[in-house]
């Protein structure tokens, strides 16, 4: 559940009984706790995969799935699909964040950022890899967490949030 534009948005809802897992429901402007099935966003629908989370930033939606990542634009009256990025999904709620710059994220593919008007691999400076793909495959995990850390604007990836112990951190 998100707040953008002075609406709700909820995704991978239940209505009458019935799951949506990839469906957004939202608000009227204004009316924080109205939700009617005739106030939907379906971006993609029927791909076989439901939405993990959602995030909003500069008047869009990122709307994580397993396998991929789309961004909706919100910012007219109607909502509409922009971009949607192939191997950017995301395991589990926790794999994403909001930080003082954009959405960040984590998958087995990387550590990525969407700043507003693009999508960068924070893996990669310069067409030079940080971390090794191999490194890091062997370091992420489905239960991995992403988090911000806004006094020394560092983003913090803990390896296993299953266990409870604090394990590996990046």
């Amino acid at each position: 559940v998100i707040v953008a534009n002075r609406q709700v948005y909820a995704s991978n809802v239940q209505q009458d009984g019935e799951v949506f897992g990839d469906r957004i429901i939202k608000t009227p402007v204004n009316k924080f706790d109205t939700f009617a099935t005739s106030r939907s966003i379906e971006a993609t629908i029927n791909d076989g995969d439901e939405i993990i989370a959602i995030q909003s930033y500069a008047d869009r939606i990122l709307e994580f799935k397993k396998a991929k990542m789309t961004i909706i634009n919100i910012s007219q009256e109607i909502e509409f699909l922009e971009e949607t990025f192939p191997f950017k999904g995301i395991a589990n709620p926790s794999a994403v964040c909001r930080t003082d710059y954009g959405i960040a994220w984590v998958n087995e593919n990387g550590c990525f950022i969407y700043d507003g008007k693009q999508v960068v691999d924070l893996l990669n400076k310069g067409g030079l890899q940080i971390i090794t793909a191999r490194s890091w495959q062997t370091f992420i995990t489905d239960t991995s967490m992403i988090g911000f850390y806004p006094k020394k604007k560092q983003l913090i990836v803990v390896k296993d949030t299953s266990t409870s112990s604090v394990g590996d951190i990046y």
